[in-house]
């Protein structure tokens, strides 16, 4: 069983940060938090850019009806010398174990010494993770139905993020979790899904199993600018988001209106209500680049 460091479910599970001058800040179970130094980009004056990250939302809430131990929405971020990588990964539900792979996905992706993340071979960093997984899996004391559903392997989304420290950044994704890059109060970049028809009860999912050469990997990548924000949300509110743009709304005044877990929990619970939003594990993230003060 996994702790839960906060009363609101994974609204902060997964907390991850490495200050510049090396010291460790740890927020819930430390046994997944050691650190990994980040190699700085050669070429790159970072000190000449006057900016900060800051994650200025992350909240999430469980599918109305479950517990919160529940909730299968897990997300990882790492903070570096002027870099940062973020992951977001949607467990699926009728697989056993979707959380803890979930889990296994995101620390994988942050602890990567990404420098930049390879274009050719985007997958490699997953066979090492499958392989320790099947290695954690044989090792638990399971009964034979157990192990039989569980032998069919585990599956979930996955979304990673990240951005150097020459603001250039790069983003992978399978499945219905989504990045919206913010600029000015308009969307100027919708990965790796275009409009909420996209949507459904079947997306792309990585598997413990699935042969990586089969995983079909997205990307995307650009520069980003100061006052930048990133969102990276799982489907429901992701869907929502669409459908607000679709309609002519503006997603983000609402979005920038939320300042704690109780106001985004009261709001997706209100979405709920009025069938607006899918019942659903709803995570939402956003990160902003801010000018340093």
């Amino acid at each position: 069983m996994i702790r839960l460091p906060s009363p609101y479910g994974y609204a902060n599970f997964g907390f991850k940060a490495i200050a510049s001058n090396g010291q460790r800040y740890k927020y819930g179970d430390r046994n997944l938090y050691t650190v990994i130094p980040r190699s700085k980009p050669q070429n790159v004056e970072s000190q000449q850019l006057d900016y900060r990250f800051e994650l200025i939302q992350s909240f999430s809430i469980q599918k109305a009806g479950n517990a919160i131990a529940e909730c299968e929405d897990i997300w990882r971020y790492a903070q570096g010398d002027r870099q940062i990588s973020i992951a977001l990964s949607d467990g699926a539900t009728e697989s056993s174990f979707a959380k803890e792979w979930a889990k296994e996905l995101v620390t994988a992706f942050v602890n990567l010494d990404h420098g930049c993340i390879p274009e050719q071979n985007l997958q490699s960093w997953l066979q090492p993770v499958q392989q320790t997984w099947q290695q954690w899996l044989g090792k638990q004391n399971l009964t034979w139905f157990a192990k039989r559903k569980a032998g069919a392997g585990a599956f979930a989304t996955f979304l990673g993020l990240e951005i150097l420290p020459d603001l250039s950044w790069q983003a992978l994704a399978t499945g219905d979790s989504c990045l919206f890059i913010v600029r000015q109060q308009k969307s100027c970049l919708q990965f790796p899904i275009q409009n909420s028809d996209e949507f459904n009860h079947r997306p792309k999912l990585i598997g413990t199993y699935t042969e990586v050469a089969n995983i079909r990997m997205n990307q995307a990548n650009g520069v980003a600018e100061l006052g930048d924000r990133f969102y990276l949300t799982t489907d429901a509110i992701a869907c929502w988001i669409f459908k607000q743009i679709e309609a002519s709304q503006d997603p983000w005044v609402k979005l920038g209106e939320i300042n704690s877990q109780d106001e985004f929990s009261q709001w997706v619970n209100e979405l709920r209500d009025r069938h607006e939003i899918a019942n659903d594990d709803t995570t939402l993230l956003c990160l902003e680049i801010r000018r340093e003060s």
